[in-house]
C-alpha cells in the first residue's frame, strides 16, 4: 500500500499569506492559506467557506500538488479531478477548493483549448513573491502606486480676502 505525500504539518507549518478567493463553481468564497516549512516548503490549506461544502483543514504540500498535475499527460490542460488521488479518503471538496487556491494565487490559467480545464503556469513569479515572505521580510506593494514619486500640493482652506472690492453692491 503506497502512503500519502500529504502531512500533517500544522504544528511547525509558518502561515506566510492569507487570501479569499471565489469557489471554482463560482457559488461561494473560500479562504485559504499559505504556509511554510523547512522541512516540506510552500503549503496550501482551506480554513473556510461562505458556503456549507465540508472540506479537510489540513496543510498540502506545494511539492505533492505539483507531482499529481505533473502525472497529467505532457501540455495537457489539468482540472482539480488530477488531485483526487492525492486526497483519497478526505472530503470531495477539498481537492476542489485546493485547486480554486491554485487557479487564484495564479498556478493555473484558463485553458484556451479546452473548457472548464487549466493551464499550468511557471511558478517562478509565484514563489519569487514569497520569498521574502519565507526569509522573514516584510512584504511591500511591487504595484506602484497612484501618483507614486508626484508631490502632492496640500490643500489650502479657502481664505477670505480682506481687500476692498471695486465691485458694485
Amino acid at each position: 500500500m503506497k502512503t500519502r505525500a500529504i502531512e500533517n504539518l500544522s504544528s511547525e507549518t509558518r502561515t506566510l499569506k492569507s487570501a479569499t478567493c471565489p469557489s471554482l463553481s463560482g457559488k461561494s468564497k473560500l479562504t485559504y492559506e499559505i504556509g511554510y516549512t523547512e522541512k516540506s516548503g510552500i503549503q496550501f490549506r482551506v480554513t473556510a467557506n461562505s458556503a456549507a461544502g465540508a472540506f479537510n483543514q489540513d496543510w498540502f504540500a506545494l511539492k505533492s500538488i505539483e507531482a499529481a498535475l505533473d502525472k497529467a499527460p505532457k501540455g495537457e490542460p489539468v482540472t482539480a479531478v488530477n488531485l483526487m488521488f492525492l486526497f483519497r479518503n478526505m472530503s470531495t471538496n477539498t481537492p476542489f477548493f485546493i485547486f480554486a487556491a491554485l487557479r487564484h494565487e495564479g498556478l493555473v490559467v484558463p485553458s484556451k483549448t479546452k473548457k472548464r480545464c487549466y493551464d499550468r503556469v511557471d511558478t517562478a513569479d509565484f514563489l519569487a513573491e514569497l520569498q521574502p515572505l519565507i526569509e522573514g521580510k516584510p512584504q511591500t506593494d511591487t504595484k506602484p502606486k497612484k501618483n507614486a514619486g508626484k508631490k502632492v500640493a496640500s490643500a489650502k482652506t479657502p481664505s477670505v480676502s480682506k481687500k476692498k472690492s471695486n465691485r458694485p453692491s
